[in-house]
């Protein structure tokens, strides 16, 4: 008797529907934020370098202090779906989506159903992934390179697999984010304890020459790195780190906007972390969860550590955006372990639901109106309209935020300064932030009446625009 098609047919297991499905929810959430046109300063930076030509483009990654990948790769897909905002954040969404279906599915496969499914909804919901998701910036597609190097990571430490994935994710976190690869390499520094104190010797040998695969993949990265750090002019360097600065740092991957959220989702992570420790305790991944949160602390503090050697602050909360992937698969582990050892407890399944889903709510919430605040479509619309190509304008500004954007979103309009305004051939405008009446007298002072035009804002940033017009003697 012979089967039929149908009997042959292979049956999709009920678990891997579901992440499957999880997934594609959190990707529809992920697009649903990239329809707009609302640039903050970082963005406005990238996608301005991004516009510019593949000549210009490498000239300017390279004077910058960043690896190449976000800003080379960005202007291959602009160049073939064109330049727009909507490309670059698809762009940047993407790496996420892939985190969700293949870190999803890979975990599934060393860790199981449940810390993968963890995992999946972590990356939709906790703090800072849906923002940095669908920024015009290289951090998701870190938290995609660190994601996988984790589950490499958890691979080699269950089963004994090759290290050859982990060093391949690791190069790719180098040309991504210099944090990310911090990060990665926190990874191999917990691998080699772990084998020297097994002492186990033919592994050291295969550790040895991935190393050294990572590092031939690497020397170009490296050798730009390099250039770019000894050409690096003073303005890199971040706000002055403290003891305030540390603990807001520790305290960055479970911010949301209200903090009894936060604390709560703090002291939840925190008590899953010791219950598994406990001695009396026999939690499974465990200890590979462990090592897996202890990244973005290594990080952190290796940050601060290179900071203080510098002499001056090289670090800022947002480098550690790539090892939050890392972290989450971490608690991700330990949740998992204490509902094990709880025999499947109905309360603290319910309990780590409503936490996931309130902090989830929050956070789209704070991404939506983040990416649909209204204000940018006015600007650009009236900048279309009046500005022409010989216009110039003056702004002052202790740091140059609306300068930056203003290369994005009117990139005809030149900066000028008092002194040479009379050579402007064609309108003069003045950007005033609001901040003193010093523009207004400086105007009057050089012969001009200043026009009001209107109050303008997009994302975190408002001016107040005027049409200076020269006084009649």
């Amino acid at each position: 008797m012979h089967n039929t098609g149908k009997d042959n047919k292979k049956a999709v297991p009920k678990p891997e529907l579901i992440l499957l499905f999880t997934a594609a929810a959190g990707s529809i959430l992920y697009i649903s934020l990239i329809f707009n046109d609302n640039l903050w300063v970082d963005e406005a930076f990238t996608a301005a370098l991004i516009r510019g030509s593949m000549a210009e483009v490498i000239r300017d990654t390279v004077n910058d202090t960043l690896p190449p990948f976000y800003n080379v790769a960005g202007k291959l897909l602009t160049a073939v779906f064109g330049f727009s905002p909507l490309v670059l954040k698809l762009f940047s969404c993407i790496p996420m989506i892939l985190l969700m279906f293949f870190g999803g599915r890979k975990l599934f496969s060393v860790c199981g159903f449940r810390t993968a499914f963890l995992y999946e909804l972590f990356l939709i919901a906790m703090p800072h992934f849906l923002h940095y998701g669908v920024e015009i910036r290289m951090y998701s597609w870190g938290v995609f390179a660190c994601g996988m190097a984790g589950t490499c990571f958890l691979n080699i430490l269950k089963d004994d697999a090759s290290l050859i994935p982990l060093s391949l994710f690791t190069v790719f976190a180098g040309y991504i984010h210099h944090f990310a690869l911090v990060s990665c390499g926190m990874l191999w520094l917990m691998l080699l304890l772990i084998m020297l104190v097994k002492r186990d010797i033919r592994e050291l040998k295969k550790y040895g020459l991935n190393l050294l695969l990572i590092f031939l993949l690497y020397l170009p990265g490296l050798l730009l790195t390099v250039f770019q750090i000894k050409n690096a002019s003073s303005y890199f360097s971040m706000a002055p780190l403290s003891f305030n600065s540390l603990l807001s740092d520790i305290r960055f991957p479970f911010v949301t906007n209200i903090t009894l959220l936060s604390a709560l989702l703090l002291v939840s992570c925190f008590a899953a972390v010791v219950f598994c420790l406990l001695p009396r305790i026999k939690a499974e991944n465990a200890f590979e969860g462990l090592c897996l949160l202890s990244v973005i602390f290594l990080t952190l503090f290796f940050g601060y550590g290179v900071s203080l050697l510098a002499g001056r602050s090289l670090f800022t909360a947002r480098y550690l955006v790539p090892s939050l992937a890392l972290l989450w698969m971490g608690i991700a582990c330990f949740t998992d372990a204490a509902v094990s050892a709880l025999d499947n407890n109905r309360f603290l399944m319910l309990f780590a639901a409503v936490i996931i889903v309130l902090t989830g709510e929050q956070d789209y919430r704070q991404a939506f109106r983040e990416e649909y605040v209204r204000g940018a479509e006015i600007m650009e619309a009236y900048f279309r309209d009046n500005i022409s190509v010989g216009d110039r304008y003056i702004i002052h500004e202790d740091v140059p935020e609306i300068e930056i954007c203003l290369k994005y979103y009117c990139p005809a309009l030149k900066k000028t300064g008092w002194k040479k305004a009379a050579e402007t051939a064609g309108n003069l405008w003045l950007f005033d932030r609001g901040d003193s009446k010093k523009p207004l007298e400086k105007a009057a002072e050089y012969g001009y009446n200043p026009k009001y035009i209107s109050d303008f804002c997009f994302d975190r940033y408002s001016f107040s625009l005027y049409k200076l017009e020269k006084e009649e003697n």
